[in-house]
Parts: C-alpha cells; structure tokens; sequence
C-alpha cells in the first residue's frame, strides 16, 4: 500500500535563514512524496521506493520524464526536489518531472558487478540481478501506475556510479540518460575495460544518448588522482568509440571533493540543453 511521507522539521534549524523570534519552537510540515513498495521476485525480496510527484499532478493530464535515483532516501530526496525546481521553475531548462528513488537494502551487493577486495570472493555480485529487478519489475510498474513519458534519467554516485556505469556498458537502450558522479573503478579497472571494449564493438545499441560524469580534484578517497584518471581514460575511450552515436560531457570540478554537490544540477541541466539543440 502506497503511504504518504510527511516529515517535520525543527524550525530551529533554520536559525540565520529566518528571524529566531518569528520561528522558534514552531514546525513545518513538508510533504515530499510517497513511500512504495516492490514484491521483488528476481532479487527475492521487498523493496522499498519513494516517489515524488510533480506538484498539480494529480489535476494534470500531462506526462512527465522519470528521474531513477540509487542510494535513495530522505535527504536525497529533497536535495533532488530542491534542483529540479530549481532547472525547471526558476530557469526553464528542464521540465517537472517524476522521481523514483530506490532505498538500499544491501549497497554492497546490488552495486558491484564483480569481485573485488571491497567486494568478498565468497559472495556473489549482485548487479546484474539488481539491474533485471530495475528493468524488469520497476520501470514496468512505474510505467503502469504513473503519468510517464518514454524518457528515463538514472543518476548513480560513488559505488552506485559504478553500478550505473555497468548499466550504460550492459543496457545502454534501457535509460535515455545517465548521470555518474564520482564514477571510478577501484580494483575492477581491467573488468571495465573489457566490458567496455566488448560493449563498443556494438555501437548500433547507441542512438542518441546522454551520458554525464563528474569528480572532484579534492575527493578524500582519490588522494593521489588514479580514480579520476580512470575516469578521464573512460571518458577518451567514449569519445573515441561513440562521439557519433551519443552526447557525453565530462566535467572535473577543480575544488570539490567525492560527490560533487553541483553534478545533479550541471547533468540534468546538460541533459535538458542538449534535448533542445536536438529538437
């Protein structure tokens, strides 16, 4: 059964925003959306989502693009709300949209496609079985059930960067866009290159689309660069193999550090831009 999520915050929180005296010991009550969930038959378990709706979207015959976010949760939820407003009411760029954001059960073995040694030999990735749930049980019932387009936009960061970059490499046709931020490969570099040189001697999968990825020069968990110089050899790789089939950015931000907190917006705003240039 679908519940709706009301979260109350503290006003007090927002000391130095707002007048003290005009808040203290007063709430908010904020609705962002609702909690779901999945009978997973593939991954043999019940997971949870939450999905927030456009604002009118109940009064509304329009559909709308379907933003897939990993590693979903409360704060990420509203950090997503926050930059899609922001993209599509205060500068026109991108339209309302729908968000699926998929809470974590097991980050670990969802996200990696292969072992490692963050990744234990006696246990078995689960990527592969996490993507047939995502293309096989959850993007047939949001499509079922919502107000949607034919446009999806997944958007993975740190380890589910990872797990998002295997699904561009594994399933290219099954999302439109896709946004990695603080994409690497530790410990996997070799599998991804072979992944990689197998998925583009098929370049007929790639019509068209739009793949964003980002790091931090300051990333505490990249001290001396070789994650982000995995990332800029991918990148060369992409734009040596696909420069005709997709559109692809990658951008390092020069002071920010793992995660950027601008790759949500700087994607879904190149996204937005480049669907314009094609229209």
């Amino acid at each position: 059964m679908v519940k709706t999520l009301r979260f109350y915050f503290i006003l007090n929180i927002l000391l130095g925003l707002i007048t003290p005296q005009l808040i203290y010991g007063q709430n908010i009550n904020i609705q962002i959306g609702y909690r779901d969930s999945i009978k997973s038959e593939i991954l043999q378990e019940n997971r949870k989502i939450l999905i927030h709706l456009p604002d009118n979207y109940k009064d509304s015959n329009k559909s709308y693009p379907v933003l897939y976010r990993l590693d979903g949760g409360i704060e990420l939820m509203l950090e997503t709300i926050s930059t899609i407003n922001r993209l599509s009411v205060s500068d026109e760029i991108a339209p309302e949209m729908i968000v699926v954001a998929i809470e974590n059960i097991n980050r670990p073995r969802d996200m990696w496609p292969v072992n490692t040694k963050y990744y234990p030999e006696t246990e078995i990735p689960g990527a592969k079985y996490f993507l047939d749930f995502i293309e096989k049980e959850l993007i047939p019932y949001i499509e079922a059930n919502y107000q949607t387009t034919q446009e999806r936009i997944i958007c993975g960061q740190s380890l589910s960067g990872i797990f998002t970059t295997y699904t561009f490499l594994t399933k290219p046709e099954l999302f439109d866009s896709y946004i990695i931020c603080s994409g690497a490969f530790p410990d996997c570099e070799n599998y991804f290159k072979e992944l990689s040189k197998k998925t583009f001697q098929q370049i007929d999968q790639f019509n068209g689309q739009k793949l964003f990825i980002t790091n931090g020069l300051k990333d505490p968990l990249d001290p001396d660069g070789k994650l982000q110089l995995q990332i800029l050899d991918f990148s060369n790789s992409i734009h040596e193999s696909l420069k005709d089939k997709i559109v692809h950015k990658y951008l390092t931000y020069e002071n920010e550090g793992h995660v950027p907190y601008h790759s949500l917006y700087d994607g879904l705003k190149f996204i937005f831009e480049s669907n314009r240039k094609n229209q």
